[in-house]
């Protein structure tokens, strides 16, 4: 390309000045030929005085029947009137005719005036690939799954989430209290039911084993850590003497002492299960009891 390109430079430049005209314009393509698709060059080259402005055809310019790839500016010659300016287009053709021509413009600025100027024409053939067309074509189906890779349309997404934010935003203030109160519900609910079920397994092993001091112990702590989160107050740090005074006396008095008796005296009681049988139904008031408090609000 760039040879054939700077023989005709060359050659342009002598007929130019050769020429005695004040302004010259030739547009020709670097090929004879050239094949669907393919690119092929296009070299645009104008000679003007110094003093006027040259405006040569851009990306949004209509190339028909070419369309337009990208174009290469080549450094200015001048003299001490005129200037030569050269572009070389890469174009490509997806029509059909045998033969296909081009003439692109300048457009020429000077003492605010604008003037087209159109070189002549040039020419290139078409080269055909397939030059004998058959009776009947058989085709061939190709039905395989080809994955698509979809580009991520960051806007819509942005705007989307903006949009998901304020609903959950407008949904929260019209019913956050209520969704508040379904959250604690079901926690309450999922601890009560994993301390009965731990609880209830403690009293079974209980049965057998009235006598285990530290069989006992193990069922009070169960108890105590799951009536801390209930009711919000610090029973593992509690003595029963302390529970008791804490506002529960009528309901665990007798339950707790009978149990302090059996761990800390060593007073085998053959119906300790039956305490924390009691202890678990008074368990199961006041969580019937904490379930209505948050219910109501």
């Amino acid at each position: 390309m760039d040879k054939r390109f700077f023989l005709a430079l060359g050659l342009m430049i002598v007929s130019f000045w050769s020429s005695g005209q004040k302004t010259d314009l030739l547009g020709t393509f670097q090929k004879d030929s050239v094949k669907i698709g393919e690119a092929v060059h296009y070299t645009l080259t104008v000679r003007y005085p110094m003093d006027w402005q040259v405006i040569y055809p851009d990306s949004t310019f209509d190339f028909s029947p070419f369309e337009y790839y990208s174009k290469v500016y080549y450094p200015t010659r001048i003299d001490s009137i005129y200037a030569i300016d050269s572009v070389v287009y890469s174009l490509a053709t997806f029509e059909i005719d045998l033969v296909q021509k081009l003439a692109l413009p300048v457009f020429v600025l000077s003492r605010g005036d604008s003037l087209e100027m159109v070189p002549t024409a040039d020419s290139v053939f078409l080269q055909e690939m397939v030059t004998v067309l058959p009776d009947s074509v058989t085709l061939k189906s190709n039905v395989d799954y080809l994955p698509v890779h979809y580009a991520t349309n960051y806007p819509y997404l942005m705007i989307g989430g903006g949009l998901c934010l304020v609903v959950l935003g407008v949904v929260f203030l019209i019913f956050g209290k209520t969704i508040k109160t379904k959250i604690r519900l079901y926690r309450l609910r999922k601890d009560f039911e994993k301390f009965s079920a731990k609880f209830e397994n403690g009293i079974n092993k209980l049965r057998t084993n009235q006598h285990n001091a530290h069989l006992i112990e193990e069922i009070l702590v169960i108890w105590k850590k799951y009536m801390e989160g209930l009711e919000n107050k610090p029973f593992t740090k509690y003595t029963s003497r302390e529970i008791i005074t804490a506002g529960y006396e009528k309901a665990l008095g007798e339950v707790l002492q009978n149990i302090d008796r059996a761990i800390y005296g060593r007073l085998n009681d053959d119906q300790m299960h039956k305490n924390f049988e009691s202890l678990e139904d008074m368990t199961l008031q006041l969580y019937q009891l904490k379930v209505k408090e948050v219910g109501h609000g």
